[in-house]
C-alpha cells in the first residue's frame, strides 16, 4: 500500500516539480493516480495540465476545455444523430439501378445474412449507444451548468463516460469514408443528407471529447473530499474520489460506482479475454472479411488483400490507416496485454512508466479497429444488384469483430495499478 509519507507534488506542462512544504491543509485536494495509485496533491489549474509525478499520466487538462463548450457540443451531437440515422447516408447508381444506404441498412443486411451477433453489436455501437452517451452527457452537463443539485447527476455522468469508448459515430464515419473511396472509382456515389449529418455528428462528437475536462466536472458534483491521506486508502476507479479504507464494500458517494481497493478479477478476466482474442486473431486474418460476385468474377477479400487493393488503387493514406487499425492495433493490444499480465506474474520492476503509458494508449485506440467492420456494413446494402453484382460479409468478419470487442473489454477490466503493486511500489 501507499506510504503515509506520500509525494506532495505533480508535474505541470513544463515538467517543473511543485514541492509543497508541510502537511496539506484541509482544503488541499489530494488524489490517487488512477494508473499507478500514487498519492499526491493536485493544484487547481486555470490553464495547462497536471501530470502524475510517477507515471507521467495526465491528471487534469484545462487548456481549451470548458463546461460551456462541452455542453454545446454534446447538445449539437445529440440533435444531429437523429437525421444522421434517419436520412440516407450514401446513394449509388450502377447499371441504371439506384441503391441507397442508411445507418441501419447494413445492420439489417447482416442480420438477414445470418450474422446476427455482428448486426447486434454494430447496432449498439453505431445507433443505440451514441444516443445514450450524448443524452446522459447532455443531461448531466446541463444540470451542472444550471446549478441543479440532484443525486442522479454523478451516476449519469459516470455512464456517459463509460459509454464513450463504445459509442462510435466518429469511427463509423471513417468506415463510411473508406467505403466511399472504394466505390467512387467504379460508380458515382453521392453523399446524402444523412451522410452530411453523420459527418457533422462525428466531428462534434470528437469536439465534445476534446472540450470536456472530466476532473473539473467531477469537482462540481458534490462529494466528501479527503483532506488527508492514510497508508490504507481506496480510490473510485471512475471519478478518482479518494475514500477512507472503511468505505468498502460500498458505492462511491459521488458517482455510484462500486468501490474496491483493486478491480475484481483484474487479472483472470483480462487474461481469459486476451487468450480468446489471440486464438481468434489468425482466424480473422486468414478467412475473408467480404466476398464480391458478379456475372464475370467472384472474389473474396481478407484484411490484407483489402489493404493491397487500396495500395493498387493508389489510396496510400487509406491503406496505411486500414493496416494500422485492422492489423497493427489488434496485434498491439494482444501483445501489450500479454506483457502486462506476464510482468505482474513475474513481479517485474522494469519499465513501469512505459508499461503504464502503453496501457493508456491501448485503452484509448482499441475502438478504432472497428473501421473495417463498418466499411463492410456500408458496402453490403449498397452493392446488391441481383445477378449484376452482390457483396456479402465473409466468415472472417465475426472473428475480427470478436477480437476487437474482447480486447476492448480486457483493457477496460485490467487494473494498471497492479503493475506497480507487483513491483512493490505501493507497499
Amino acid at each position: 500500500m501507499q506510504s503515509p509519507n506520500f509525494e506532495q507534488k505533480t508535474f505541470t506542462d513544463s515538467d517543473q516539480t511543485q514541492n509543497l512544504a508541510g502537511p496539506p491543509s484541509s482544503s488541499t485536494p489530494i488524489v490517487a493516480c488512477p494508473d499507478c495509485d500514487a498519492l499526491q496533491v493536485l493544484p487547481r489549474l486555470r490553464s495547462g495540465r497536471s501530470r502524475c509525478f510517477r507515471c507521467k499520466g495526465t491528471l487534469e487538462r484545462r487548456t481549451g476545455r470548458s463546461l460551456d463548450a462541452a455542453l454545446a457540443c454534446a447538445i449539437t451531437t445529440l440533435i444531429l444523430l437523429f437525421p444522421a440515422n434517419l436520412l440516407p447516408l450514401l446513394r449509388l447508381e450502377y447499371a441504371g439501378v439506384v441503391s441507397e444506404t442508411h445507418a441501419g441498412s447494413g445492420i439489417l443486411s447482416l442480420w438477414q445474412e445470418g450474422w446476427v451477433l455482428v448486426a447486434v453489436i454494430i447496432a449498439l455501437q453505431v445507433v443505440i449507444l451514441p444516443f445514450f452517451r450524448f443524452g446522459l452527457l447532455t443531461a448531466s452537463l446541463g444540470a451542472i451548468y444550471w446549478g441543479i443539485d440532484e443525486s442522479w447527476i454523478g451516476p449519469a455522468f459516470r455512464w456517459s463516460e463509460k459509454l464513450d469508448a463504445w459509442a462510435m459515430p466518429d469511427v463509423f464515419l471513417i468506415g463510411c469514408a473508406i467505403g466511399y473511396s472504394r466505390l467512387e472509382p467504379y460508380a458515382p456515389v453521392v453523399i446524402g443528407a444523412g451522410g452530411w449529418c453523420m459527418i457533422a455528428a462525428a466531428l462534434m462528437a470528437m469536439m465534445t471529447r476534446a472540450s470536456l475536462d472530466r476532473r473539473s466536472i467531477w469537482r462540481r458534483i458534490k462529494a466528501p473530499v479527503a483532506s488527508f491521506a492514510r497508508a490504507e486508502h481506496l480510490t473510485c476507479t471512475v471519478c478518482d474520489l479518494l475514500l477512507r479504507p472503511d468505505a468498502a464494500p460500498r458505492r462511491c458517494p459521488r458517482c455510484g460506482q462500486p468501490v474496491w481497493r483493486r478491480k475484481p478479477y483484474a487479472i483472470d478476466c483480462p487474461a481469459a479475454l486476451t487468450l480468446a482474442g489471440l486464438v481468434l486473431y489468425p482466424v480473422a486474418n486468414i478467412y475473408p472479411m467480404s466476398t464480391f460476385s458478379s456475372r464475370f468474377i467472384h472474389t473474396s477479400h481478407t484484411i490484407f488483400t483489402g489493404v493491397t487493393d487500396l495500395v493498387h488503387a493508389h489510396l496510400w493514406p487509406l491503406a496505411c490507416l486500414v493496416f494500422t487499425a485492422s492489423i497493427g492495433i489488434p496485434l498491439l493490444k494482444l501483445v501489450g496485454m500479454g506483457w502486462f499480465l506476464l510482468s505482474i506474474r513475474m513481479g517485474s520492476q522494469k519499465r513501469l512508466v512505459f508499461k503504464t503509458e502503453l496501457y493508456r494508449v491501448i485503452n484509448e485506440i482499441g475502438r478504432w479497429s472497428n473501421m473495417d467492420v463498418y466499411t463492410i456494413a456500408v458496402f453490403t446494402p449498397m452493392v446488391q444488384f441481383g445477378q449484376l453484382a452482390r457483396f456479402h460479409a465473409g466468415s472472417g468478419t465475426p472473428a475480427f469483430l470478436a477480437v476487437v470487442v474482447l480486447t476492448m473489454i480486457a483493457s477496460e477490466n485490467f487494473d494498471p495499478r497492479l503493475i506497480w503493486d507487483a513491483a512493490g511500489a505501493n507497499r
